[in-house]
Parts: structure tokens; C-alpha cells; sequence
């Protein structure tokens, strides 16, 4: 479990956009290392980085491979995490990194193709999807654009020739999918509108998280008003008049979000006194 030297973590994947220079506070070099067996193997599984009294860095094997699966790295506090790191596949490459802004995430990376190339960049507002870039075909370049309100996808923009622009693009309306526009002429600006009937457009699209956490219901369509008899229209006490009713408010719109590693956990292995847990410290120079 490598968590020493200049090496002390594996590489970023290409395309990570975080900065580079808070993953250099798990080095061990002239910090001290103390370790945790908690499978009793002889094998450390968690590594605690301190500089001082002060910990900058936390890596964890959760499978008891000798590989580091999660890293956290702490602000000047040390106990607040600026960033965290998650191995999925088991691999020993990194595949998602967590931004985090005073202890609160605000965006994400992640290789969701297990190749070490980030290929999804995701913004969040709160716990909620706010924003989502995505390189679709694996060309190392961004090729879709995504904007969420309330975790709930409002825009999609599609470039489906690899020219860096869009050329495409898809707009929802609670989380339904009812028109298209497309870029005929290259020019950067949509040209031709398709509106897209209900029954062709899919399922609706769920909120989304950048948490995890369970996400919001999707805000339900308001119902049309029916046309009241004779022109006349209900009081504004929304009692029924004849042909219709009255008094049907829209709900208001609330968004939400989901994340792709749902379900995968990031608890550490319980560190516990029961069974000899060996925790050694070690001062590398």
C-alpha cells in the first residue's frame, strides 16, 4: 500500500482539472505515517499522514488487496476534507476525485469508463446537479453540455461533429424531453426547431445528486385547464363550473440530482481496539 516518497499517490487521471499540488499532502517524507491493520494480515490498511500534529492525509484499502481504494486529503484543520479520491474497480487507477469548498461538495470528475481519462466534469448547488460536461465518444474533448435546475436536466447540448461547438440541442420541461433544435448551417445558433410530442419523448429524466443521496421527486406537469361552458370562468373560490374546474395551481418546481457510483460505499474499515488492531508510526526522513 504504497503511501510514501514522491509516489505516495497514483497519478491524476488525464483530464482531471483539480489542483494537483493538495495531492502532494499524502507524501510521507519528513511526516509521520501511522498505520492500521484492521484485518490483522500484517498488512497496513490505513494510512493516516501527519505533518505535526496536524493530518493532511488519510488512505484507505477497503478491499484488503494492498491497493489504496480511497484518499482524503484535509484542509488546514485536519479535519476538514478538501478532496477525496475513489478507486471503484478495484484497479489501483483513480476514477472518481471530489472537489469540496469548507466541507461541502461542489463538483466532481469522473472516469466512467475505467480507461484513466475523466470523461464527466459535474457542477453541483447544494447536494444537486447544477451543471454537467461530458466527452460522450472517449476523444479526450468535451462534447456535451448539460444545465440542471434543481438537479432536474433542462438543456442538453449535443456537438456531434467533434468541431468543439453544438450542433444539437435537446430542451426539457420537468424532466420531459419536448423540443429539438438543430444547427443546420454551422453558424453556432440553432436554425430549425422540432417540437417533440409526449408520447414520443421517453421517460422523464430523475433529479440528480452529487451525494448519493435520495433524490427528489420531479416536479408533476401542471394539468391543462378545461374551457368552461359559455365562456364563463369559475369563481375564485376554484369551485367546479360548468364543463371544467377551476383552482388547478402548478406546482412549483424544485430540482434534484443522482450520482453514477450510487451505492458504492466510502465508509472505511472500522478501526477498532477489538482483535489487536496494529497501529504502528513510523518518521521517514
Amino acid at each position: 500500500m504504497a503511501c510514501g516518497g514522491p509516489s505516495a499517490v497514483e497519478d491524476a487521471p488525464e483530464g482531471a482539472r483539480g489542483d494537483q499540488q493538495v495531492r502532494q499532502q499524502c507524501n510521507a517524507q519528513g511526516r509521520e505515517v501511522r498505520a492500521v491493520d484492521v484485518n490483522n494480515d500484517g498488512n497496513p490498511d490505513i494510512r493516516h499522514v501527519f505533518e505535526g500534529e496536524r493530518e493532511t492525509c488519510a488512505q484507505l484499502d477497503m478491499n484488503f488487496d494492498g491497493l489504496v481504494d480511497v484518499t482524503r486529503f484535509f484542509g488546514p484543520d485536519g479535519t476538514t476534507i478538501v478532496q477525496e479520491e475513489h478507486d471503484f474497480d478495484f484497479d489501483g487507477r483513480i476514477d472518481m476525485i471530489s472537489y469540496f469548498n469548507d466541507g461541502v461538495l461542489t463538483r466532481k470528475e469522473l472516469d466512467t469508463n475505467f480507461d484513466n481519462r475523466i470523461d464527466t466534469w459535474v457542477w453541483c448547488a447544494g447536494r444537486l446537479y447544477a451543471r454537467q460536461e461530458r466527452d460522450r465518444h472517449h476523444t479526450g474533448r468535451v462534447d456535451t453540455w448539460e444545465f440542471f435546475d434543481g438537479g432536474v436536466l433542462r438543456e442538453a447540448r449535443y456537438d456531434d461533429n467533434n468541431d468543439g461547438q453544438p450542433e444539437r440541442w435537446e430542451m426539457f420541461r420537468y424532466g420531459r424531453l419536448f423540443q429539438i433544435k438543430r444547427d443546420t448551417n454551422l453558424d453556432g445558433e440553432p436554425d430549425q426547431e422540432e417540437d417533440v410530442p409526449r408520447e414520443s419523448a421517453g421517460d422523464r429524466e430523475s433529479a440528480l445528486t452529487c451525494d448519493g443521496s435520495e433524490p427528489p421527486p420531479v416536479p408533476d406537469e401542471p394539468r391543462p385547464q378545461s374551457p368552461t361552458s359559455g365562456g364563463e370562468s369559475p369563481d375564485a373560490g376554484g369551485e367546479e363550473g360548468a364543463g371544467g374546474e377551476g383552482g388547478d395551481t402548478p406546482p412549483e418546481t424544485t430540482p434534484g440530482e443522482g450520482m453514477p457510483w450510487e451505492g458504492v460505499s466510502d465508509v472505511p474499515p472500522e478501526e477498532t481496539a477489538d482483535g489487536g488492531e496494529g497501529e504502528t508510526s513510523e518518521e521517514t526522513e
